[in-house]
């Protein structure tokens, strides 16, 4: 069997990998398969107290910082399925602005954090409690029992629940991979509150799409990184939009910013965005499965080939069938029925993991690290946490 360029990295001696500073990173990619169906094996056994827990709520607000944010941003579209309000806001946000934030009925605050010593996030589950004393109830879902925001929420009795993913989704590297994946596919649970199965049903989908995503994607990630990208777009519709802000994330994470990267939804890319996609950028399109949305995303396949925008595109999707590539390249993970244009976006994020792992590599940085001077760092830090101001 051959041997791909992710499976190449990992099969070097541990010694050799920690020297060139990917140990951490290249084996947290590679395990989220296995990592979500350890997360499923929590979420199912969470899933009759979340869902008396979560009994006649109304609204949930969901909220976390930089990439955590962003997994509230992935399951929005999906829980809004299921719940009359659902709406993702930034922790950094709500810090600013509590008042305009914080809804005046009752609600339910879902923090997401790895290590819950995020300063704005904890900041904020104490903000809700001062400002919407009786209205807020929390949920929290966190890779590390030993963070502060998990301490918060055990000290707050019945009225939060904590949902704890498995230790192996903590990350250690300084980029979130598997943290913002399993906090994601977490988050996708609060729809199948009363079925489990059908819930089963999507983490597996999901992991077997993910394993072939490994495999291809990872050469293809390989190859591109050495071909002399200055910008990566990354382009993709509202179900998945959240996926696409991780890897546009990643991608600048972990190549210390010597590679741009951007975001946005497929057809608001016409609206100014392209003017910036030049000969030296990397167009990648997340396609989605239902055949009104792939009409349009057809219609930008074409436009950027007419137009001979960017260096290459490529395509990512379960199957390149009814769309007309032309010269873009396909990544295809396969058909699987579960996985729905709702919860796409760990996929979409893998791809743009890979590419920042080699990326960061080719520009001569450590992922696990790659911030040397310390600019960015795992945690952030030099957040004052200031008290809420209470004039009228």
């Amino acid at each position: 069997m051959a041997v791909n360029a992710l499976q190449s990295l990992l099969a070097r001696p541990y010694p050799e990998q920690e020297a060139a500073g990917y140990a951490h990173t290249a084996a947290e990619i590679a395990s989220q398969p296995a990592v979500w169906r350890r997360t499923l094996e929590v979420v199912r056994a969470a899933l009759p107290g979340l869902a008396g827990f979560c009994a006649g709520a109304a609204r949930l607000v969901l909220t976390g910082a930089g990439s955590s944010y962003y997994v509230g941003v992935s399951v929005v579209p999906l829980l809004r399925t299921v719940f009359p309000s659902v709406e993702a806001i930034p922790s950094t946000e709500i810090l600013m602005d509590p008042e305009s934030c914080f809804p005046r009925d009752d609600f339910i605050l879902v923090s997401f954090a790895r290590s819950g010593n995020s300063p704005e996030g904890n900041a904020v589950f104490a903000l809700a409690n001062q400002l919407r004393p009786g209205k807020v109830r929390h949920l929290v879902i966190t890779c590390s029992r030993q963070g502060e925001l998990s301490r918060l929420a055990e000290s707050h009795g019945a009225g939060a629940f904590r949902l704890l993913l498995p230790e192996e989704s903590n990350d250690k590297g300084l980029a979130m991979t598997a943290s913002f994946t399993s906090m994601t596919i977490a988050g996708f649970s609060l729809a199948y509150l009363g079925s489990a199965d059908g819930y089963a049903a999507v983490v597996d989908g999901l992991c077997k799409a993910a394993e072939v995503l490994l495999a291809d994607g990872a050469d293809l990630a390989s190859a591109e990184s050495r071909a002399g990208y200055a910008r990566v777009f990354f382009l993709g519709t509202r179900p998945f939009l959240g996926g696409a802000l991780e890897a546009h994330l990643k991608v600048q994470e972990l190549s210390g910013g010597k590679v741009v990267a951007k975001v946005e939804d497929t057809l608001g890319f016409r609206h100014g965005p392209m003017a910036a996609a030049d000969d030296r950028t990397l167009i990648v399109l997340f396609l989605s499965r239902d055949p009104y949305r792939r009409r349009y995303e057809q219609d930008l396949v074409n436009e950027l080939a007419d137009k001979r925008l960017g260096k290459k595109t490529i395509l990512v999707c379960d199957s390149p069938q009814d769309i007309a590539a032309g010269e873009a390249e396909v990544l295809a993970y396969g058909p699987v029925p579960a996985v729905t244009d709702q919860v796409r976006a760990p996929l979409a994020a893998l791809t743009g993991q890979l590419l920042g792992l080699f990326f960061s590599l080719v520009v001569g940085l450590r992922p696990d690290n790659p911030s040397p001077t310390g600019i960015i760092s795992r945690v952030v830090q030099g957040v004052r946490i200031h008290p809420w101001d209470t004039r009228a």
